[in-house]
């Protein structure tokens, strides 16, 4: 498939793994569609937008390519292929995805190997996915990326293509900021996720995790439903994977007609006795060793209940080549083993066990005939047997016992909730489930089946893709300062004749990085040298306008024979002058005493901030401070601020990690103002460059033939934009010299 004829508007849908089975017959190669769970909600949406699905569809080869027949096949049905090698399998999917990322978001940290090898591969396939989508993708287009495995795919996508809008849903647990952070490419994978217009978990936990994750290993600064990154605002969802409810209901009569046979069995088996059914994937995530443990504890609490109650436990052969898989089959096997030895007896088998995938109408006649469903994972992102077994129950009778570290847990809210983790926890409330009576079951389980009925996973992804759609940012991102854009902006300084190139430079952020701390950002001798070099050239006027304090600015630069303004435009020192004057006529600042008390306040509770004091202003900074304490009470300290300050006629101004308060009216666009009409002329050109959101005022104050330079990558009222200080002071030093040139040329 060839984006030949752009449509607008296309969803392409991109997972690990297409949603395919494929088979070599007589008539070539046939492609499967699956059934249930993700593939249901999303594989109609892809059609109806004449998009498609991008994925790897099943089949390693020694080479990593594609059957040109298997392309063609897989076309046929809306799907393209990405190829993977068999080695590529193993490090890609097997090791770091299932075996660094998988143990570790689950919180089986112990579990976790990692190898770089192996996150080099992971990088590699990422990037192999992302060029699969570019070749389709055109103008209008949304991606909808699923799952762990292909994390750094939305940041590769964003860089690409700013216009798409991108979603990435995570279908396991988000674990918590501490236990993330173990993870040694942690911001790698927190930067490729953030590439998304909305991120998606099961559950408001996840949610919470991420942000503090983002906050702590990246310092971003967060909201309750955002994180803030390069100037965009992602959002953050919790919208739990729902189930088709009406697969669970009255099929086809073929379809009962084996459900009741195999009912009828059950019953049989069962011999009179209440069934307790566990339903799971063989793997260690999903307590299935616990679980046995606690059914070996019931019938030793009392061995007359092996007449009573039996367990049914359907285990799912899950990457059965996996070592760490092989040893968990082992233990169930004999666990599963010993009970049937230690309670069964001729023709009374406490425990049937089946290692085995299950048919869906066997697992609907499971569901159907089992008194009491046991859904205890150790950890699971949501868990779907839940609700299926729910849907199941059409008479609203028998219990859910549902695990608390269950993602889906905080829906059911009626379900007999355990900690999977203790034994004598589960056994307690496995009693009290087999001697519930039916009225109660009843009001547990009507409420949990309307709900699970009033919803389904084709109205899940329809509510992702229109918050994809609602979070996308339109905001126009300033262009990047390069090839042409860079050659006018030299034709300009060098012919502007008698006029003069006003530069107004912010300093933190745009001339020099950040540091730890702010007193630290003494300018290097690199520093020195530019603004010096740029004030001995008679075309060039520079000015540094920063939010320091007038004496530290000019400690710090004001021998360069730069002009200088301080405190955001509140002094000013042309760069013929010795002292500092005030550009502003101040109110009062009766309103200090209170700002500093609250600041003080606040300091008290947040350990590494810390109060500035200015001539003007009063700043209050919190970028040595703990990341999620000290934006969290940012957020506070500003709305506190607005509420109190609003009648007495100063500003409080949000900086990269700074609050501070000042006289309303002063900033750095009027002080850039007052300059240029005390000092220019019609043939001037007018630069300003900064990074904050302090220096927007500068920006907005130019007319439309000056230059606005953005340092950073954010929605901004400036023209262009650089990626970093080191590529301002580049294109600084380029004006230098070019200015120069056209200085030689005129004197000769």
């Amino acid at each position: 498939m060839t984006n030949t004829t752009p449509q607008s508007g296309r969803l392409w849908l991109v997972s690990n793994r297409l949603p395919v089975t494929i088979s070599e017959t007589e008539d070539g190669i046939d492609v499967k569609l699956s059934s249930g769970g993700l593939a249901t909600g999303l594989v109609g949406l892809h059609k109806e937008s004449g998009g498609g699905w991008i994925g790897w569809p099943g089949l390693a080869t020694d080479s990593g390519e594609l059957d040109q027949e298997i392309v063609d096949a897989l076309a046929a049905r809306d799907l393209i292929g990405v190829g993977l090698s068999v080695e590529e399998h193993r490090k890609y999917y097997q090791n770091l995805s299932n075996q660094t990322i998988w143990p570790l978001f689950h919180y089986f940290n112990e579990r976790m190997h990692f190898s770089d090898e192996d996150w080099e591969c992971y990088v590699q396939i990422n990037r192999r996915f992302a060029d699969a989508v570019l070749a389709q993708v055109g103008e209008g287009d949304t991606v909808f990326v699923q799952d762990f495995h292909l994390m750094l795919l939305p940041q590769m996508l964003r860089e690409a293509r700013p216009d798409l809008r991108i979603g990435f849903f995570l279908h396991i647990p988000f674990p918590s900021s501490e236990l993330y952070r173990i993870f040694p490419k942690r911001e790698e994978l927190l930067r490729g996720v953030l590439g998304a217009d909305l991120l998606a978990f099961h559950t408001v936990g996840y949610v919470r995790h991420f942000r503090s994750a983002a906050c702590n290993a990246l310092g971003l600064e967060t909201r309750t439903s955002e994180v803030h990154v390069d100037g965009r605002k992602v959002q953050l969802m919790a919208q739990p994977l729902a189930i088709d409810a009406d697969t669970w209901g009255v099929g086809s009569e073929e379809d009962e007609a084996e459900i009741a046979e195999y009912m009828e069995y059950l019953k049989h088996m069962a011999a009179g006795r209440k069934i307790v059914l566990g339903v799971e994937r063989m793997d260690y995530t999903k307590g299935i060793p616990e679980r046995l443990r606690a059914f070996k504890e019931l019938l030793a609490e009392d061995p007359s209940r092996v007449d009573r109650v039996m367990m049914i436990q359907v285990a799912v052969p899950s990457r059965a080549e996996v070592h760490d898989y092989m040893k968990l089959k082992d233990e169930v096997d004999r666990l599963a083993g010993s009970i049937n030895a230690e309670f069964g007896r001729p023709g009374l088998q406490p425990l049937h066990y089946m290692y085995q995938s299950v048919s869906p109408q066997r697992l609907r006649a499971l569901y159907r005939a089992a008194d009491i469903g046991l859904v205890t994972p150790l950890r699971d992102g949501l868990n779907l047997v839940a609700k299926e077994f729910i849907a199941s129950r059409h008479q609203d009778d028998g219990v859910l016992v549902l695990g608390e570290s269950t993602g889906a847990s905080w829906e059911l809210g009626e379900a007999v909730r355990v900690n999977p983790f203790d034994t004598h926890d589960i056994v307690r409330n496995l009693v009290y489930a087999l001697n519930m009576p039916l009225e109660e079951q009843q009001r547990r389980m009507t409420p949990m089946r309307a709900r699970i009925q009033g919803s389904s996973v084709e109205k899940w992804a329809r509510a992702c893709l229109d918050a994809i759609k609602a979070s996308h940012s339109t905001d126009v991102r300033p262009a990047p300062m390069l090839g042409k854009a860079v050659d006018h902006l030299m034709d300009q300084l060098v012919n502007c004749g008698d006029g003069q190139c006003h530069l107004f430079l912010d300093y933190d952020g745009t001339l020099r990085e950040f540091t730890g701390k702010p007193l630290d950002a003494t300018p290097t001798p690199e520093i020195l040298e530019l603004l010096a070099n740029l004030s001995a050239h008679p075309k060039i006027s520079p000015w540094v306008v920063s939010g320091r304090p007038a004496d530290l600015l000019h400690e710090w630069v004001g021998k360069t024979g730069v002009g200088l303004v301080a405190e955001h435009g509140a002094f000013v020192r042309p760069a013929a002058e010795t002292n500092f004057r005030p550009l502003f006529d101040f109110v009062s600042d009766d309103w200090r005493d209170e700002v500093r008390e609250i600041f003080e306040h606040f300091t008290a509770s947040v350990p590494g901030a810390r109060i500035e004091e200015k001539d003007v202003g009063i700043a209050w900074h919190y970028r040595q401070a703990d990341p999620i304490l000290g934006a969290w009470q940012a957020k506070e300290l500003f709305q506190h601020l607005i509420e109190v300050l609003q009648d007495q006629g100063v500003q409080v101004m949000r900086g990269n990690k700074v609050l501070e308060v000042r006289p309303a009216g002063i900033n750095k666009g009027n002080a850039l103002r007052k300059i240029l009409r005390d000092g220019s002329n019609n043939n001037d050109l007018v630069i300003a460059a900064g990074d904050d959101h302090t220096d927007e005022s500068m920006f907005q104050a130019l007319e439309s033939h000056a230059y606005g330079i953005l340092v950073g990558n954010r929605p901004s009222a400036a023209a262009f934009r650089v990626d970093s200080p080191a590529a301002m002071r580049e294109l600084l030093t380029a004006l230098g010299a070019s200015s120069c040139t056209a200085k030689n040329t005129d004197n000769q």
